[in-house]
């Protein structure tokens, strides 16, 4: 199926991700956090590889979500201030 020139081209998964990472809400960072603490307390007391792996994933995630937390934060604070 082809688009005609007027109709816009959806965004990519990647940049629909990215901006539902930064949005204003937090929804995302809170549902990491909780999986990364959760993950945590069953991951002291396992000594299985694969928990340890799965954990540091969910981690590396939850950092990605915050500094898009903090680039969405600034990004919104700098339009504010050129208004």
């Amino acid at each position: 199926m082809e688009q005609s020139a007027g109709t816009p081209k959806r965004p990519s998964p990647v940049r629909r991700l990215w901006a539902w990472i930064t949005a204003r809400h937090n929804t995302s960072l809170v549902f990491l956090l909780a999986l990364s603490l959760g993950l945590t307390a069953v991951g002291v007391q396992v000594s299985q590889l694969w928990i340890q792996i799965v954990f540091a994933v969910v981690w590396g995630i939850t950092f990605v979500a915050l500094v898009g937390q903090f680039v969405g934060r600034r990004q919104a604070a700098q339009r504010a201030r050129m208004a």
